[in-house]
């Protein structure tokens, strides 16, 4: 009945600009048009015709390409790949990238073991196996025990990850592919995703998704809009709007899916969506848009509620990003720090994603995402109905997945409960309170956005003199804290995980005598590292950068120190 009564709304629409704008409009012109073609030869008229389509589509082209990339970037994407083949070019492209790499290797390869890239002509010995992966197994340790990294390790406690690793091994070789196979992992699928959406006050109608990580929560919701767009608005080049602080995944959706991502503003000192500016980004062609709770970066929480508001006007989806805080915001009110209301109590947030992986303290590779409707989660579905193999149809991109996380997932939620959950809650957050306000205490630094989840982002202040990567260089050097680099604005952060938490008073007492330490090096010992990086980035185009981060990625992939 909705859908009947929209389409004889804009029906009549259409019929009323018809009547006052297209043919008012129609008889101003045909006369100007008719005195202009009149006598002239046939070919010229086609000519003049067919020039004024093309010239149309240039000036349509170059609209698109302003209001998008900008015409700078457009051209210098056209010009810089014909610049790298130049010999000269190429030549010092390569020596950089070789500088690169060899700076990479010796990080990436310092601790390998037994390193091989062929199979052994016969399979290892079950007790060699062991002693290898037991060896193997104590390097991935190492480095967060101490309880000084930033997110990462979000439990770290280990009978907890050792009963998880239990529960793991019983479903390692089972597929959610298959329900009729694995009945017991169909059911808690099914249990793990509709506990999370009660936690986030659905409806009657609302839904979810098991997926294996925020990437794929977050890729999943656009192609849900994506094809919503399509099929229910002839949307064919569709656009989202997210905050310049919101995940990159969103903009990797973009990439994978062809959607375009339009970035708005963020409040200078907040760090939370700037609403007017995202009014202004909104047009016919945008079918969602996207806040946080909280944000990765600065860790505040954007204003839901009105964004809400902005999606309900303009008919369009709002994908809450709960992946970070996804099994802390839930539980805040309950742990005593109040929130304003931000999941499906909200009329207007269609989607959210959250991840049990993080501080649900399920092992790595399980999230969920979350419609308001069934009829929206459609969307998200892929389906071959005439494939010679039978119908073949999946929820996510995956088709085969494993059932381990799966039943891992639900484990780690029964164990803790909701219960358990308030008490890890109120542990972290007040935490990361507490580092909000040590750094508000410190002259020389100031906060990046608000304290309100799991994270606390801060700069130098621009009296103090000093460089903010050099001071996470500096903490990392002296007393061991592995800190998020962050950029646009430049910052540092840590995201409090149980490890973290824990060691509270050690972080604070270690920000202090860092940025002592720092403002005494008159040697410049920190003026390298991330300082010299990040201010070298700022300085190149972003193709060239992309150039370097290639080479990182590639030397990820060497199995072997070459």
């Amino acid at each position: 009945l909705k859908n009947r009564i929209s389409i004889r709304r804009s029906s009549t629409a259409r019929a009323r600009w018809h009547s006052m704008v297209a043919l008012p409009l129609e008889s101003a012109i045909r006369p100007v048009v008719n005195d202009y073609f009149r006598g002239r030869d046939a070919f010229d008229t086609v000519k003049a015709v067919a020039l004024g389509v093309l010239l149309l589509r240039l000036l349509r082209k170059l609209r698109r390409i302003a209001t998008r990339e900008g015409l700078r970037s457009y051209f210098l994407g056209i010009v810089l790949p014909y610049v790298k083949m130049l010999p000269p070019v190429k030549k010092e492209l390569e020596k950089e990238a070789q500088k690169v790499r060899d700076s990479l290797r010796p990080t990436m390869c310092k601790d390998l073991t037994q390193p091989r890239d062929t199979l052994p002509e016969k399979g290892l010995a079950k007790q060699d196996l062991c002693k290898l992966m037991e060896e193997r197994h104590e390097l991935d340790t190492k480095y967060w025990k101490d309880g000084k990294v930033t997110g990462s390790i979000y439990s770290g406690e280990q009978e907890h990850m050792e009963f998880i690793g239990e529960v793991y091994k019983k479903w390692a070789y089972t597929n959610p592919l298959h329900p009729g196979i694995h009945p017991s992992v169909r059911q808690m699928d099914a249990e793990v995703v509709q506990m999370v959406v009660n936690m986030y006050n659905g409806g009657p109608d609302a839904c979810g998704s098991f997926t294996t990580g925020g990437t794929e929560s977050i890729l999943m919701s656009m192609k849900a809009y994506r094809d919503w767009g399509k099929a229910e608005k002839g949307i064919t080049d569709p656009n989202i709007v997210i905050c310049d602080t919101a995940h990159a995944a969103f903009d990797k959706g973009g990439q994978y899916f062809g959607i375009f991502v339009k970035h708005c503003r963020a409040v200078p000192g907040s760090q939370e969506i700037d609403i007017r500016h995202l009014k202004s980004l909104i047009d016919s062609n945008t079918v969602a848009i996207v806040g946080s709770a909280c944000q990765y970066a600065s860790g505040c929480i954007d204003p839901i509620e009105e964004m809400a508001q902005i999606a309900l006007k303009n008919k369009i989806g709002l994908h809450v990003d709960c992946c970070l805080g996804g099994f802390l915001v839930p539980f805040m009110d309950k742990a005593g720090f109040p929130l304003k209301p931000f999941d499906f109590r909200v009329k207007g947030v269609t989607t959210i994603s959250c991840d049990p992986h993080k501080y649900g303290f399920a092992p790595k590779g399980c999230s969920v995402v979350m419609f308001s409707e069934k009829r929206l989660r459609h969307y998200m579905y892929s389906f071959i109905t005439d494939w010679t193999g039978g119908i073949y149809a999946t929820m996510g991109i995956l088709g085969s997945r494993p059932g381990g996380p799966v039943a891992a997932t639900w484990a780690s939620m029964m164990k803790h409960g909701e219960e358990g959950y308030v008490a890890t809650t109120k542990l972290i957050v007040g935490a990361t309170k507490r580092a909000g306000d040590a750094v508000k205490a410190i002259p020389e630094l100031q906060l990046l956005g608000r304290t309100d989840v799991c994270v606390v982002a801060f700069t130098t202040t621009p009296a103090s003199g000093l460089n903010i990567y050099s001071l996470g260089d500096c903490m990392k050097a002296r007393t061991g804290w592995d800190m998020a680099t962050l950029q646009n604005p430049p910052g540092i952060h840590m995201a409090f995980t149980m490890p973290t938490a824990k060691n509270i008073d050690t972080f604070i007492a270690d920000l202090r005598s860092s940025v002592k330490a720092l403002k005494e090096d008159v040697k410049g010992e920190f003026a390298g590292g991330n300082a010299g990086i990040y201010g070298t980035v700022a300085s190149i185009p972003p193709a060239l950068v992309q150039e370097s981060v290639k080479v990182y990625l590639d030397t990820v992939m060497e199995a072997t120190a070459l």
